[in-house]
């Protein structure tokens, strides 16, 4: 399975001249040759009514940016994105407008989307996505059983290395010192000392 990017976006309505755009036009090409290694998921209110996504164009409206328009048609094309979004995701009055998006860099990524009533004045955008998560299976570890150790070995073994460890240079540092006891001593008095279980 390829790793997965996932982005969310939120352009302010009053962005007129799609600096925000510009941005995550500046966020894509840092990706750099991860666009086309990875999928890419993006998402987010846009607040661009005046773009038709059936053959990508701007259409005139006063109430809203054509230079902002333009910026996220060119930064679609140029980053090879999809939009999947096809209905309207805000109502208000008479206009129904798609202002919350869906894009992706693999046109097989998104299997279902649904739009639903959401609880503000956007409605919800649910997506299915068609990967599936690669396990990893973790290696097998080494258990010992403490009741059937040799304590006796141990506890000799335990005074042999305390001796040794206090009559070490004093300008070891603690780090230094914990590397040795550790790694050195009761790693391997372990292992040779204790059953498996």
């Amino acid at each position: 399975m390829k790793p997965i990017i996932i982005c969310t976006f939120y352009r302010a309505p009053h962005d007129s001249q799609g600096t925000q755009i510009e941005e995550l036009d500046l966020s894509l090409s840092k990706l750099g040759n991860k666009i086309n290694t990875h999928n890419v998921i993006i998402t987010g209110d846009f607040n661009l009514p005046n773009i038709n996504w059936e053959d990508h164009h701007v259409t005139p409206n006063s109430g809203y940016s054509t230079v902002a328009a333009n910026k996220l048609l060119s930064l679609v094309e140029e980053h090879g994105l999809i939009q999947h979004v096809n209905e309207p995701t805000r109502k208000q009055g008479n206009a129904n407008n798609i202002l919350d998006l869906v894009f992706t860099n693999r046109p097989g990524l998104i299997k279902k989307l649904n739009v639903v009533d959401g609880i503000a004045d956007h409605n919800t955008i649910i997506i299915d996505v068609n990967i599936s998560p690669k396990r990893k299976h973790r290696p097998k570890r080494k258990n010992f059983i403490r009741n059937k150790a040799d304590h006796l070995n141990i506890q000799k073994s335990l005074d042999d290395f305390t001796h040794e460890y206090f009559s070490l240079n004093q300008n070891m540092t603690v780090n230094d010192k914990w590397n040795l006891f550790h790694t050195k001593k009761m790693c391997k008095r372990k292992k040779r000392l204790y059953k498996k279980a």
